[in-house]
This record gives structure tokens, sequence and C-alpha cells, in this order.
């Protein structure tokens, strides 16, 4: 088994990386009106996506905006509950959370956002 140490400038970015990813769909999983703010986020039409993978597709698409993704690859999980990132043979699955995953699976997601202790320093 390799060594869990970074061997690439690629390695070195995957904290920023995952970090990033997580503050988008943060901003989005935590707004008020779910589809307002991924339709906001990437001028598009929430109509255009009419099944569970065109709606995995479109979150990923969300979760890697303006990302600088220094050649890692980000994919929906084959679950559709999360996103996979990788690169060589290294992978990390990132989990949607359940107001997203829900949006996912069925096209709708509940209206008020969980409420979330991320970054508010309460325990």
């Amino acid at each position: 088994m390799s060594s869990p140490r970074p061997h690439s400038t690629a390695d070195l970015a995957l904290a920023p990386v995952l970090i990033n990813i997580e503050r988008n769909l943060a901003q989005v999983r935590d707004s008020a009106d779910l589809e307002y703010a991924l339709a906001l986020a990437l001028n598009d039409d929430g109509a255009w996506y009419t099944s569970a993978a065109e709606r995995a597709d479109r979150v990923q698409q969300l979760a890697t905006r303006n990302v600088d993704l220094h050649g890692w690859h980000v994919t929906p999980a084959p679950d559709r509950q999360g996103l996979v990132v990788e690169h060589g043979h290294y992978r990390v699955t990132l989990m949607l959370g359940r107001r997203l995953a829900d949006y996912v699976a069925d096209g709708v997601a509940a209206r008020e956002p969980a409420t979330s202790s991320a970054g508010t320093g309460s325990s």
C-alpha cells in the first residue's frame, strides 16, 4: 500500500479543492429556496433537468463552479448521494446532505434549509 503522504502538487491541493466544493454545496444547501439558488448560481432553469442523473450533474456543476480542481476529477457518486473526487489511485466522496440528495433523487427538496452549526463556533 502506498504512503498517505502527498506525491504531487495535485495531492497537496486536495484540501483546498474539498473545502471549496463543500463551500459551494453549503451555500446552496443552506439557502431558503434551493431551486432558486441553483438557478441563480448556474444561470439555468430547473425544468431542464428531468432525471436524477441530470440533477446529479447539475449539482456537480454547482459544486465545482469557480473551483480550481488542480487535476482532480469530480463526478456524481454511483448512488447519487455524494460527489466522488478522484485523482490517480486516490478517491474521496463528499456527501451532499439530505436536502441536496432529495433534490437529486426526486427533483424536490425540503423547503427550509437544515440549520448548520458550521462556522458558528457553537457546540
